[in-house]
């Protein structure tokens, strides 16, 4: 079987719900969470009298004279994972389909994913498909608190339904975890809620007269015929606490998790045209960036929209929270935004404003007292303040601790508190575990990036105030940092950092621009010749090296991947010379290992995103071609098996954390050229 990913997305929606396989054979291993929890769900399939595993790990049941079904294809498109099964003399093919249109708010937050399946070549056929209860909970929290649920009948289908007997909603404020609250719901033509003595009866002896004995919890769901739909949804009751307001995610806050499963099963053909003309496009202009740009763009997709979970705002507006899945688990971070941001410029900029609305709205309360941007607004699931850089275990004397109490380890919030109550001069952040630079361009240029997009200059306007804030600071700052913490936090606090010198002479044009689109001439041309002035000392300096260093007091044998260049060529700002954008490619080519070229000339580690950005730089369409295929073959050949890791080792494709998270999104950036 040739593999395509270091793991396939079966069923994912957002943080909570997040299902996928880490084996190219669907059933030579069970699914798992996107943090690595296994969450086992089988499929099998009954022709006569044969049964056969197609889908969870086959061996567990071999005993019971269930076979392996034998797996013949696998493909993966924006929207689907696609695998076909040769079962006896029949033809087995499975589409699991998660329906995550950027373009279409109300579809990318329904909680239902699908798979659609197909026999041929057999008749008398029997589908089915069991979740186990580990679906419900972290482990071991779950383990011994048990879960209730029942069956419900529909016109044309029944769902089976389980949780948690104690429900622990938003309880779980951490990275690498899921919820320990909500139900899901499973559908097919019958439903049922089972025991696993249940489950063996019915492989041995097609027994479906299930009952509940209170043990080790299923949902089944049982098909007759050749061809169907199994539906898996995902009710979390509550998704998100904003800053103390109780919110349900964006399409239950005006429906209900049976409405989403009536509305997938009587609209699914519409949906698959749906899906399936987004994906044409997407593969047609994929073709222009190589033959494996494709593989790359919907190795991202899935993957950064599930990432996400959409809500509404108390004015009706679009409020998208990141979870920094395997990198802290922060919400709405801002230097995770700006990253992701090209997906959703290119197809719904008001994702992009979602993703800001939030740090915004923080950035105005009395707790915030600095004068530069917020590193993002809480711990996932929670809205309840920046997070990063809290005063930690560590961080404070014995006499202080009584402030601060022991909410913390390793200075990230083992639980979330409302630091959104805490008044002005409570002092509840380290300095020297902030981003300021970082953050204060990242929200100007992608304010600048939405009105670009959208042509709404009120979002920037209504905003100001902070924009202006923010931009002085970066013409105080900006030139020649500070030693400090970028987005690459990871690498460690740099002192004159040039990319981050680059990023706040972006930052600053944009503001200029943004200056310009109100008619405020005055201010566009102070800021623009600020820019343009930290532009040219910018390229002076690198026009003296070979290549530029990485940092105002490093010398030619240093250098970084100067991504941040990128939004000066998509916004057209033109503040730096093509022909420093080509230098540094070349130099970043001639570092180039196996799986693409270092983050810089400290360690071998590098970031997919950002060799995406770099590539962007050129007008040479093979020099492009080579960084995405260096992302394509981490993505064929890296030995770990987790969804697509961001960060990881160019010689031996090894990924460090970062595993699942929506800075995948940036990989579309070729797209925006």
């Amino acid at each position: 079987m040739n593999r395509k990913l270091p793991a396939y997305p079966l069923f994912v929606k957002a943080p909570n719900f997040s299902l996928w396989s880490a084996c190219d054979e669907l059933n030579s291993g069970n699914p798992q969470s996107w943090f690595g929890e296994e969450k086992p769900v089988y499929g099998f399939l009954k022709i006569k009298d044969e049964t056969y595993c197609f889908l969870g790990n086959a061996s567990e049941f071999a005993c019971y004279g269930v076979k392996a079904a034998t797996q013949t294809s696998l493909e993966v498109t924006a929207f689907s994972t696609d695998y076909a099964f040769a079962v006896g003399d029949a033809t087995l093919r499975l589409r699991f389909v998660s329906p995550l249109p950027p373009d279409d708010l109300d579809l990318l937050s329904m909680p239902v994913c699908y798979m659609e399946y197909e026999v041929t070549g057999a008749s008398e056929v029997e589908l089915s498909v069991f979740v186990n209860r580990r679906v419900c909970y972290n482990s071991p929290n779950g383990e011994k608190l048990g879960v209730r649920g029942g069956a419900i009948r529909f016109e044309k289908f029944e769902s089976a339904f389980f949780g948690l007997k104690r429900q622990f909603p938003l309880s779980n404020n951490s990275d690498c975890m899921g919820a320990d609250w909500g139900y899901y719901y499973l559908s097919g033509q019958r439903a049922y809620f089972l025991d696993e003595r249940d489950l063996v009866s019915y492989l041995v002896g097609n027994n479906k007269n299930f009952s509940y004995r209170g043990e080790d919890h299923y949902i089944g769901s049982v098909n007759d015929g050749n061809k169907g739909v199994v539906m898996l949804a995902y009710d979390e009751t509550v998704a998100i606490d904003y800053f103390g307001a109780w919110k349900k995610g964006w399409y239950l806050e005006n429906h209900t998790v049976i409405d989403a499963l009536n509305d997938a099963y009587c609209n699914r053909e519409q949906i698959n045209a749906q899906l399936g003309a987004f994906d044409e496009r997407l593969k047609e202009k994929a073709k222009k960036y190589g033959e494996n740009y494709y593989l790359v763009l919907v190795a991202s997709l899935r993957q950064s929209v599930a990432a996400h979970k959409l809500i509404r705002g108390k004015d009706g507006k679009a409020l998208f929270l990141s979870k920094e899945c395997n990198s802290g688990g922060c919400i709405a971070t801002v230097d995770v935004s700006y990253p992701s941001m090209p997906l959703y410029l290119l197809y719904n900029p008001e994702l992009v404003k979602g993703m800001l609305r939030p740090i915004f709205e923080f950035a105005r309360m009395p707790v915030w007292e600095y004068d530069f941007a917020p590193h993002d607004a809480g711990v996932y699931p929670a809205c309840c303040g920046q997070a990063y850089g809290v005063y930690g275990d560590g961080g404070v004397t014995e006499s202080e601790r009584r402030y601060y109490g022991n909410f913390f380890e390793y200075g990230v919030p083992k639980t979330h508190f409302p630091y959104y109550l805490l008044p002005a001069g409570f002092n509840l952040y380290v300095y020297a575990r902030q981003m300021p630079v970082e953050e204060c361009a990242d929200m100007l240029v992608m304010l600048y990036a939405c009105y670009k997009a959208d042509g709404d200059l009120q979002f920037y306007q209504n905003n100001a105030d902070l924009a202006e804030k923010w931009v002085r600071y970066l013409v105080q700052f900006g030139l020649k940092p500070e030693e400090q913490l970028c987005t690459d936090d990871f690498a460690g606090r740099m002192k004159n950092n040039v990319n981050l010198a680059v990023k706040a002479t972006v930052g600053i044009g944009s503001y200029a621009m943004l200056c310009k689109a109100s008619g405020d001439a005055c201010a566009y041309e102070k800021y623009i010749s600020i820019a343009k002035n930290f532009a040219a000392e910018l390229t002076k300096f690198g026009k003296s090296f070979p290549r530029m260093p990485i940092s105002w007091d490093a010398d030619e044998t240093t250098f970084s991947l100067k991504y941040n260049f990128a939004f000066d060529k998509l916004l057209d700002l033109h503040l730096f010379p093509q022909e420093l954008f080509e230098t540094e490619t070349d130099a970043y080519l001639a570092e180039m290992n196996e799986y693409g070229t270092p983050l810089d000339n400290r360690a071998g580690f590098t970031k997919s995103d950002w060799l995406l950005w770099v590539a962007a730089l050129t007008d040479d369409e093979s020099k492009r071609e080579r960084f995405v295929n260096a992302v394509a073959n981490f993505l064929i050949k890296s030995p770990d098996r987790v969804p697509f890791a961001d960060w990881y080792e160019t010689k031996d494709g090894k990924y460090h954390y970062f595993r699942a998270r929506t800075v995948q999104g940036g990989c579309f950036i070729l797209l925006m050229l």
